[in-house]
């Protein structure tokens, strides 16, 4: 029997790659939108989360030839990885979580590497405290604290500022 502290929730994840240029904003956004419509993610959060994309495009413009968006879906909100991408652009990919596992079935799940154990192990190799690291990210050493014990993860608006002092974290 599942313990009380682990929730498994049905899960979709969408990707596309598209080209890493501020003409594929309109095809990125229309790909956020329509993926995002039915879901219980505001109209607000869908514009930020476009904002966000917009940023991250016009960052990518240039360095490589295309980006990767991946949406993932969950019932309560959705999450979205915007990466740099090798390949082509291509359609749409969706992947559905699987079922449930029937009770009393062994499940296999690998140990990711966490986002807090990367940046305790990128602080140490830099030999920064907790106040040092606050300073370079322009955030609180609070903020920075929670990172590192893995009480909370950054939100999309800090990754760009830890991939540009620490190099790019896990995900």
């Amino acid at each position: 029997m599942p313990s009380p502290d682990v929730e498994i929730l049905p899960l979709t994840v969408v990707a596309q790659a598209f080209p890493a240029r501020p003409s594929a904003l309109p095809d990125v956004r229309a790909f956020l939108r329509r993926q995002l419509t039915g879901t219980r993610v505001s109209d607000e959060d869908v514009r930020n989360l476009c904002e966000r994309v917009a940023d991250v495009l016009l960052e990518a413009a240039g360095v490589s030839p295309s980006i990767q968006v991946s949406l993932r879906i969950f019932p309560s909100g959705a999450e979205i990885d915007v990466l740099s991408s090798s390949t082509a652009p291509s359609a749409p990919t969706v992947t559905k979580a699987p079922q449930r596992p029937a009770h009393g079935a062994r499940v296999a799940v690998p140990a990711p590497t966490s986002f807090a154990a990367w940046f305790a192990a990128r602080l140490r190799a830099e030999g920064l405290t907790l106040e040092a690291a606050a300073r370079r990210l322009e955030v609180s050493t609070k903020t920075v604290s929670r990172w590192v014990s893995g009480a909370t993860e950054p939100r999309l608006r800090d990754f760009h500022r830890i991939r540009s002092a620490f190099g790019e974290p896990p995900l």
